[in-house]
């Protein structure tokens, strides 16, 4: 009998990636999320695969887990959440709603089974740290509460603490990983890549916020994976929180630029000042750097993709999948 994994947030960008690559492993996989499966994009690949059961859902709902969760699974990946600064700002409650309900009830069944669980968290927790590169265990520097950009990075944090509370008590097998900047194929057009991608082949000017002078450890997805996979199957990771990101420090105008060259564009760049698009309610982080030694000694993981080559490999997808440009 193929062994069974869990995927929460199945139909997004990092989870459709992570289920098609457990499938061709030869494992079943059975996904939650809220999409519609009859006009997703993200899982065309694999949704008829008959390893692959989905569950239409809504992870805050009881009934709605309690459908999808497999007692006898290995382990299940929650990536399941808000995504995106913008939503971060409209609809702070909604993403708290979604990070800490869902997943305060998910930690519960899988306590309840001695199921292990692979968290994924963010960056975003270290905020405004300035001891570059961050560690897993520095100190977290976040902005005022009265400003909704730092909802998710809260969040998730508290995500964070849950986790340990239940495993520091009886062992419960889990573990954390941090994502720093990820992209590649698939990936909503709202981030810097994915959207400057969009926007170039789209015939419209790509935006660069506050200069561009902003840095970033760019990760492509296919690297990101590995690392996924790897925490949440050696024992070694249970436990532990462990950063999974490129450790090369670019900027976000290096970053354009590139994507500018491998489109060979020379449109015109759109230069946006924050304060006066957002207001108070948008705060930049200036740097964003991991420590990767965790993930090079548990995992014996470290990211083989440039931010050129992964950029080439992106804009060469989006070149045979029109529909993405719509």
């Amino acid at each position: 009998m193929k062994k069974k994994v869990m995927i929460t947030g199945v139909a997004g960008f990092i989870g459709s990636h992570l289920a098609e690559n457990i499938l061709k492993k030869g494992f079943q996989v059975y996904g939650l999320d809220i999409a519609d499966p009859s006009v997703d994009t993200n899982m065309k690949s694999f949704i008829n695969n008959p390893d692959f059961k989905y569950f239409q859902g809504d992870i805050r709902s009881e009934d709605d887990l309690d459908s999808f969760f497999q007692f006898d699974a290995e382990v299940i990946y929650h990536l399941a959440s808000v995504v995106g600064v913008n939503r971060y700002m409209e609809d702070p409650m909604s993403l708290i709603d979604i990070s800490i309900i869902g997943t305060k009830r998910l930690i519960e069944l899988c306590q309840k089974n001695n199921t292990r669980m692979l968290f994924t968290s963010t960056s975003e927790v270290y905020g405004r740290n300035a001891d570059i590169p961050w560690l897993e265990d520095g100190d977290r520097v976040l902005g005022p509460t009265n400003v909704d950009r730092w909802s998710y990075s809260t969040a998730k944090a508290l995500c964070e603490h849950m986790l340990f509370g239940v495993h520091h008590q009886n062992g419960w097998p889990m573990s954390i990983i941090r994502f720093f900047n990820i992209y590649g194929p698939r990936q909503n057009p709202i981030y810097i890549i994915s959207k400057s991608i969009h926007s170039i082949m789209n015939g419209k000017s790509p935006e660069l916020y506050d200069g561009g002078k902003q840095t970033r450890c760019f990760t492509f997805i296919d690297d990101v994976i590995d690392g996924i996979i790897l925490s949440g199957t050696k024992n070694e990771a249970i436990g532990e929180i462990i950063n999974l990101g490129n450790p090369i420090e670019r900027t976000m105008e290096e970053a354009m630029n590139i994507v500018m060259e491998k489109i060979s564009s020379d449109i015109e760049v759109q230069k946006v000042e924050t304060t006066e698009k957002y207001g108070k309610v948008y705060q930049d982080i200036p740097r964003r750097v991991p420590d990767i030694s965790k993930a090079q000694n548990i995992l014996g993981w470290f990211p083989k993709t440039s931010l050129e080559e992964g950029v080439a490999k992106t804009v060469e997808w989006v070149k045979e999948n029109h529909w993405y440009l719509k």
